[in-house]
C-alpha cells in the first residue's frame, strides 16, 4: 500500500522535478559563464589601461628628452596650467 502511494506521487511530482532541476541547472551554468565573461572582459580593460598608463609614460619621457636640460620643470608648469 505504501509503495502504491509513493508511485503515485511520484508519477505526479516526478516530472515537476526533474523539470525544476533543468531549470536550477540552466540558471547554474548561465550564471557561470556570465562571470566568466565579467572575468575576462575586466581582465582586457586592465590590459588597456596598462597599455594607455605605458604609451603616456613613454610620451612624458621623450617630451622629457627633447626638450633638455629643465625639462622636467618647465613640462610639470606647462601640464599645470592645463
Amino acid at each position: 500500500m505504501i509503495a502504491a502511494l509513493l508511485r503515485g506521487l511520484w508519477g505526479r511530482i516526478g516530472p515537476t522535478l526533474l523539470i525544476v532541476g533543468a531549470v536550477l541547472a540552466a540558471v547554474a551554468t548561465f550564471g557561470a559563464s556570465q562571470r566568466r565573461a565579467g572575468r575576462q572582459e575586466a581582465a582586457a580593460e586592465s590590459t588597456q589601461e596598462a597599455l594607455r598608463a605605458a604609451e603616456v609614460r613613454h610620451d612624458v619621457e621623450d617630451a622629457v628628452r627633447r626638450d633638455g636640460p629643465g625639462a622636467t620643470d618647465r613640462l610639470r608648469n606647462r601640464w599645470a596650467r592645463d
